[in-house]
């Protein structure tokens, strides 16, 4: 799915990036030796920027958990370090973002932004306004934050990041600006 610059900023400003998207190719070799170099000293940032980082790594961890992989810790660790390199070289930026978008859990039974617009709001994600799209980006790693449980909870992670957007703290209502936010539907 393709999805439009704003999305792909809002969720590039989730994972703390600034600027445009971008993804560092990554050189298997050269990669374990900065990993190498990073453990050896206790480098935070072994791989470069954090935004780039976490892009290609939720996207690795995404699709090493829908294949049928060993699940041992340590044969998922290489084999999200393998989908890493790959995904850096084969795919632009954009794909990774959507893949991510596309594929990632977002609770009541909401796989992907796209089925996550109308379980949240009632529309199809391209009638998201722009605070129901970060607040649904910010969600992305705190899926459990059932807005109807614990609305504060919500809240937290959408005016996090709308302040990572610039939006000013003084212009940031969650009720409303989320007014169309729905129920959770409760199945037996």
């Amino acid at each position: 799915h393709h999805y439009s610059d704003d999305v792909h900023g809002i969720y590039w400003a989730s994972l703390g990036g600034e600027g445009p998207m971008r993804v560092e190719r990554l050189d298997p070799l050269k990669l374990c030796w900065k990993v190498l170099h990073a453990v050896s000293i206790d480098d935070p940032k072994p791989l470069g920027p954090r935004a780039s980082h976490s892009l290609m790594s939720e996207a690795a961890r995404l699709i090493v958990s829908r294949a049928r992989t060993d699940s041992r810790p340590a044969n998922r660790i290489v084999a999200e370090i393998a989908a890493m390199i790959r995904l850096s070289n084969e795919w632009r930026t954009e794909q990774i973002a959507g893949y991510s978008l596309d594929t990632a859990w977002f609770g009541r039974n909401a796989r992907g932004l796209r089925a996550a617009a109308p379980a949240y709001f009632g529309v199809p994600a391209d009638r998201l306004t722009r605070a129901e799209t970060i607040a649904l980006v910010g969600m992305m790693k705190f899926p459990s934050r059932e807005p109807t449980r614990n609305r504060e909870q919500f809240n937290e992670p959408y005016a996090y990041l709308a302040g990572e957007l610039g939006i000013d703290p003084t212009y940031i209502h969650p009720e409303r600006d989320l007014a169309r936010l729905t129920p959770a539907v409760i199945t037996h």
